[in-house]
């Protein structure tokens, strides 16, 4: 199941990275992802049981890692973190929690959440 739906990443979110056709796959995956930032916690306590503000901040952090997801997903799991060739460098400014690639956007709005947190 997916935390935010197409209707929300366009309108609501404003989205306009991912392609119409694709919208619904990339949002499931972001989501899925999504829980393994949050130790399934989301799943543990159920979506519609989370305060607003946590479903708000979640749908947002959805929306940014599915746009991640998008234009950077060819890129994620390469082994790679730095590449160089003569003066040209390049370096990914990514953060990886818990086997995922992601933006310190997302992590920041899962932070507010308070279901990143490790302790039980």
């Amino acid at each position: 199941m997916s935390y935010a739906d197409g209707t929300y990443y366009k309108e609501s979110f404003g989205g306009t990275i991912i392609p119409e056709d694709s919208i619904d796959s990339k949002l499931e995956r972001a989501s899925d992802q999504i829980d393994t930032l949050t130790y399934n916690r989301i799943v543990g306590i159920g979506f519609d049981n989370l305060t607003e503000f946590q479903k708000d901040k979640v749908k947002k952090a959805v929306c940014i890692h599915a746009e991640f997801i998008e234009q950077y997903g060819a890129y994620i799991n390469t082994p790679l973190s730095a590449f160089s060739a003569g003066s040209t460098s390049v370096s990914f400014n990514t953060n990886k929690v818990n086997g995922i690639t992601t933006t310190q956007e997302v992590l920041n709005y899962l932070k507010q959440t308070g279901l990143t947190c490790r302790r039980l």
